[in-house]
């Protein structure tokens, strides 16, 4: 679990922006990061829930701002069992903030590089004298520029909320997000070189000011009700809806068209390209719901620990991504880049009066299922012995262009066992087996669709507190694989998908976090994975890493708080993270690895007295040109491809709670 407090001194902002550092095995892999954030857990691409429900979509839904966010928690392996239909790496499920029954409140402004100004209010307190009734509002507004140019985003957020107690053992909640980006930039941040990776400044951009932002904004709804029957047993039903839309334009370089060597007969240059444009239309559309119980009873002297539940979704995607120009203000050269010479008359008008469904009809999917689950822990020997089994049935549904848009039915039992032995106060070792399912939306090559996915891990830990429960560590080790793969059949066949192999996932992963003192706090922690394809029917792909994937990962921090004499109130952070042998996206089997790792060290300072706090952090320290990118051949590029990341930068924030 990653609570709120760490981000806050962390001064992240949304979800792309990097929580994933907090939790071993786990990286944020960023592509079109202002909408869908991309995180991968074990080499594999990680769910996203929302208040324990399912929210994941296609290109949605759209980043969550961590000014509603209490808190992250990132469950690893296959978590089919507990949230449905999710990859064999894990999920991270974000939970929102909710009434507490306190009266208090919280503003903030936020100013740093790149034009960066945000300001953020949290406020929450009970309606009526009985304190039966209590509400929470959280309204953010961010604006900010980037280290590329002509790349910017607006973000706005509210997020109000009620809770009612209808007696003192049945309690209500409801909680409406608005959630709204309005982005510049795109696809257009993704450069392109011919010698090699960096070749180009990290400002470098194919947009241009004429360019009209993007807009996304989303709706969610959340409703949960609670009862406790008696101190053992209690019922939780939910039910979710999320509507993300997307509308815009993105100008960015045509495929294949970047000239690699100078050509005297044409006159073109090393470095030509032709740019064009294309819709950046797209809606995502969620419900779900779950009903479950949890209760504990005794046979003889055993102690019972037991969950059962519903849980259902419903999924509708669809999408319009139709280029409407093949090239825009004629050539543009990569090294000698000129701007501002666009006009409108050089960006085409689209007609939008067809609805979203009839012009995504080619992208469009629906999908909805249900499942039943059941699990018992027993345990033994004054519950130092404790053995669980447990099964999920779910049955899917899904409408799509593949098979002629008629209906295709899967479903899977998959079952979870795990033994937990409690060797001392504080000082567990586990081992478990479970198993995950997942449906996939996708048309094959030959008009088919997409067959799921089912994914098996077998794992055992250990866990120790030490300083009287101030300090954790974990150390895991893992085997996961995964079925039928599905790959992009590239450019020259758009839309369309390749089911083609199998893939394993090992490795060994290490956390340590909480206290050492009062005033020194750490985090740090380490993983090993080791994630490749082990079948294909395209053999050169046997043997390559899976996307987002890096072999050796780890991330520090270290904060010192001093609670004394003249400096009391003074915080200092020093943090890093390193990731080596990180694999391109996606691989070129002769190339595993990007020739240049990842690293960055941030350093911050703070001040805080009485309900004021002012901090100062610096990202990366030394000014490391980080990048994420692919090489000649991934999806038949004849060059290399990058995005480069934050250089140097700073941010200042400034708190006052009441």
């Amino acid at each position: 679990v990653v609570d709120g407090e760490m981000l806050n001194d962390q001064m992240l902002t949304n979800a792309s922006g990097g929580w994933t550092k907090n939790v071993s095995g786990v990286r944020t892999v960023l592509h079109q990061e202002e909408t869908k954030v991309g995180i991968a857990i074990r080499g594999f691409r990680a769910g996203n829930m929302r208040n324990g429900m399912n929210v994941d979509g296609s290109f949605g839904p759209l980043r969550e701002d961590l000014s509603f966010v209490e808190r992250i928690e990132f469950v690893k392996g296959p978590a089919g069992f507990i949230m449905g239909n999710t990859q064999p790496g894990g999920f991270y499920n974000v939970v929102t903030k909710k009434p507490t029954g306190m009266n208090r409140g919280n503003v903030q402004l936020m100013m740093g590089s790149f034009g960066l100004k945000r300001a953020t209010a949290d406020i929450e307190g009970n309606l009526n004298k009985s304190k039966t009734l209590s509400a929470r509002i959280n309204i953010m507004g961010t604006q900010s520029n980037s280290y590329q140019q002509f790349v910017g985003s607006e973000q706005y957020a509210i997020n109000p909320s009620l809770k009612y107690s209808l007696s003192d053992n049945t309690n209500i909640t409801a909680e409406y997000i608005f959630n709204q980006n309005n982005f510049t930039g795109g696809f257009a941040k993704y450069v392109y070189g011919i010698d090699g990776f960096k070749e180009v400044d990290r400002s470098f951009t194919f947009s241009d000011p004429i360019m009209e932002p993007t807009r996304v904004h989303e709706h969610n709804v959340f409703t949960t009700i609670e009862h406790q029957f008696n101190p053992q047993w209690n019922i939780t039903g939910k039910l979710g809806y999320v509507r993300q839309l997307m509308e815009g334009k993105s100008l960015y370089a045509k495929y294949n068209s970047i000239v690699l060597k100078d050509d005297p007969a044409t006159g073109a240059k090393k470095g030509d390209v032709m740019r064009q444009v294309s819709v950046n239309d797209n809606l995502n559309e969620i419900t779900s719901g779950q009903i479950f119980v949890r209760g504990q009873f005794k046979v003889g002297e055993i102690n019972n620990h037991l969950l059962a539940g519903l849980d259902a979704g419903n999924y509708l995607s669809m999408a319009d991504w139709s280029p409407i120009s093949a090239n825009v203000g004629g050539v543009f050269n990569i090294y000698n880049p000129v701007y501002k010479t666009l006009t409108a008359k050089d960006i085409p008008s689209y007609d939008r009066s067809k609805p979203l469904r009839e012009r995504g009809a080619y992208y469009m999917t629906e999908y909805q299922y249900q499942s039943v689950y059941l699990q018992d822990e027993i345990r033994f020997l004054n519950d130092n012995l404790r053995v669980s089994a447990g099964a999920r049935y779910t049955t899917t549904e899904k409408i799509s262009r593949a098979d002629k848009g008629n209906r295709v039915k899967n479903y899977a039992l998959t079952p979870r066992f795990g033994v937990t032995v409690i060797v001392q106060p504080g000082f567990s070792i586990y081992a478990m087996y479970d198993e995950t399912f997942e449906e996939q939306a996708g048309t094959l090559l030959d008009g088919s669709s997409a067959d799921p996915s089912f994914g098996k891990n077998k794992e055992i830990g250990l866990k120790k507190e030490w300083l009287n429960g101030k300090l954790f560590t974990t150390l895991s080790f893992y085997h996961l694989n995964k079925t039928n793969i599905l790959n992009s059949a590239g450019p020259s066949n758009p839309g369309l998908f390749e089911q083609t192999g199998e893939s394993v996932s090992k490795g060994v992963e290490f956390d340590l976090n909480g206290k050492i003192t009062p005033s020194l706090s750490v985090m740090f922690n380490y993983a090993y994975t080791d994630a490749k394809i082990t079948k294909d029917k395209n053999t050169e792909r046997v043997g390559a890493m899976l996307f987002g994937t890096a072999k050796h990962i780890s991330n520090g921090q270290m904060t010192y708080t001093f609670r004394e004499n003249i400096l009391k109130g003074l915080g200092l952070m020093l943090g890093y993270e390193i990731q080596a042998k990180r694999a391109a996206w996606p691989v070129v089997n002769n190339h595993p690895y990007l020739p240049d790792d990842y690293f960055t060290l941030d350093a911050g300072i703070s001040y805080q007295k009485s309900k004021y706090k002012v901090s100062l952090l610096v990202k990366n320290l030394t000014d490391r040109y980080n990048y994420v990118g692919f090489y000649p051949g991934a999806w038949g590029y004849k060059h290399y491809g990058w995005r480069a990341l934050e250089p140097i930068n700073y941010r200042i924030n400034v708190s006052y709670s009441f």
